[in-house]
């Protein structure tokens, strides 16, 4: 579940992703250094990192084995152990786990998270919206499902910290925005 599909993709086209850019190892710091067109597997990879697992416990284990083993994939997202626990922010990995307990939300998160972005003209506070957008829509679906959605915003936004705080402090370098 912790493989690091930018570190790898990066390196096969001779970036070590983890130097340039936010030095994230997910989608967003891989599109912006190296474009869309190569950062499109880690974005695929990522997805699938969160939904294959989450898939196979809910098969087997039901929503709340599903649940934890979706937590799981985005720790070890964001923690992976073969990178010093230096990962990704966990976006496109929730969305994989999104993909398999509550697919019909993804619409309405895209268009949270693309609100977001166009205000803002920027990935991390669009990520954020989204995040925070499902356990609200999820209060009028199935309270188990919104707590769940809360606790990923808040592994979410941990794993933003420092983007946040350069966010406040207005000394974010002046890169192009996702």
């Amino acid at each position: 579940m912790s493989i690091p599909f930018g570190k790898i993709v990066a390196l096969r086209h001779g970036v070590d992703i983890q130097k340039v850019g936010s030095g994230n190892i997910g989608f967003a710091n891989v599109v912006r250094t190296l474009g869309f067109k190569i950062a499109l597997p880690v974005l695929i990879g990522d997805v699938l990192k969160g939904f294959t697992p989450t898939l196979i416990a809910l098969l087997y284990f039901g929503r709340v084995g599903a649940m934890l083993v979706g937590t799981i994939a985005i720790l070890a997202h964001i923690f992976p152990v073969w990178l010093r626990f230096r990962g990704g922010k966990g976006i496109a990995t929730g969305l994989g786990v999104m993909g398999v307990m509550s697919p019909i939300l993804i619409p309405s998160t895209l268009a949270a998270y693309l609100v977001g972005f166009a205000y803002f003209r920027d990935s991390g506070p669009g990520s954020l919206i989204a995040s925070y957008s499902l356990p609200i829509v999820c209060l009028f679906i199935d309270i188990r499902l919104s707590l769940f959605y809360s606790l990923l915003a808040v592994i979410i936004t941990y794993a933003h910290r420092n983007n946040l705080r350069q966010f406040f402090s207005a000394t974010r370098s002046k890169r192009p925005k996702v």
